[in-house]
């Protein structure tokens, strides 16, 4: 075997290459080079990397024709796929611009059998699905769910009003009764999260064998952080009522009570409205734009209380893990609202004592 000489700078930047290298492959080849360096004869060096003589000769040479080139992959050897860079273009295309409908199939998403027809139609290959789905893995598609995602929302009409729904947030903020409001949901049906576990072994998760749930409505003082909830069995009106009865209770102080909620029906009931107007202006209700739950620091709170208590909890009582739940919330006041960098597009900055505020999930 040929001698191999490596500069010490080379040899450095090679040994530290190698630890970081995650490709096998790759790794052995340098491994092989370093050691054949050192003087190494082909039988230790196939003994240490437990590989064969011939590997050996091989990359040694290699390294001597190509130098670090010898590291890659060659190409794969064989036949040439039957589909060729034209169809593989034409794949793409199908899979990322059009549907099955627009080219005048009665299916709503192309299978591999679909594709295959397709090529046929266009005269383009005559392949089966099984030389399909090879081209799909190739070119790097998967066969997976799809991510649903919300109606557009930016036309705008809506950009306008939902500038004009936080503009009102902003002027709420500036009164001393103003409350953002939302509702969470406790189950004896654990969520389920990260949790450490040893690898190749799934940790068990004990459930119930009929889960139960409660409400929890909850409003956030503005200026003091200070949290006032109430619970119930479902999320409607009488539950937001409830939680304005006990707001009016509780700061009688205050002649006017401002709450951002948003656009679920259990807060513009009519049941609801009627409330309002019956208060004779001392509720007043401010909504929060559509889809978007950054506007509201509230939701914070509830990830936080989620992350602690029910996220994989072993609860089988609902009045236990309620009562884990309260405790947690009460242990925690005042929390610290902070409004979020969505509200830095209306164009005004909060006053001067929350000019540094941003929604972060770090703090709470």
């Amino acid at each position: 075997m040929e001698n191999i000489t490596i500069a010490p700078e080379a040899r450095k930047s090679l040994i530290i290459e190698m630890k970081r290298e995650t490709k096998p492959s790759r790794r052995l080849r340098m491994h092989i080079t370093l050691l054949a360096s050192d003087g190494r004869s082909p039988t230790e060096i196939s003994r240490v990397l437990f590989c064969s003589r011939t590997t050996v000769y091989a990359v040694v040479s290699r390294f001597l024709r190509e130098g670090l080139a010898a590291f890659d992959d060659r190409e794969a050897r064989g036949p040439r796929p039957l589909l060729g860079k034209e169809a593989d273009e034409r794949v793409e295309k199908l899979l990322e611009e059009d549907s099955p409908t627009s080219r005048g199939w009665l299916r709503s998403r192309w299978s591999c059998k679909l594709l295959a027809l397709q090529f046929l139609r266009e005269r383009l290959a005559s392949v089966s699905r099984e030389t399909v789905r090879r081209a799909l893995h190739r070119l790097g598609f998967r066969w997976r769910r799809p991510r649903p995602v919300p109606p557009e929302k930016d036309c705008g009409e809506r950009i306008q009003e939902k500038h004009a729904r936080l503009e009102d947030v902003l002027q709420m903020t500036e009164e001393a009764g103003s409350f953002f409001q939302d509702e969470t949901k406790l189950e004896t049906n654990p969520k389920v999260g990260f949790c450490w576990m040893r690898r190749g072994k799934q940790r068990p998760l004990r459930t119930p064998g009929t889960n139960r749930k409660v409400w929890i409505s909850g409003a956030l003082n503005f200026k003091t952080g200070r949290l006032h909830w109430v619970s119930g069995q479902r999320r409607d009106g009488k539950l937001f009522i409830k939680l304005l009865d006990k707001l009016r209770r509780t700061y009688r102080c205050h002649k006017q009570l401002h709450l951002a909620v948003d656009n679920d029906s259990s807060h513009t009931s009519k049941r609801v409205k009627e409330y309002v107007e019956d208060s004779e202006g001392r509720v007043n209700l401010h909504p929060l734009p559509s889809w978007s739950p950054e506007s509201n620091p509230v939701e914070l709170v509830w990830w936080s209380l989620h992350e602690a208590v029910s996220r994989n909890h072993e609860w089988r009582g609902l009045d236990d893990l309620v009562e884990l739940a309260e405790g947690y919330l009460e242990e925690r006041q005042p929390f610290r609202p902070k409004l979020g960098e969505v509200y830095d597009c209306v164009g005004r900055l909060p006053p001067q004592d929350r000019s540094s505020v941003h929604l972060s999930r770090g703090v709470i």
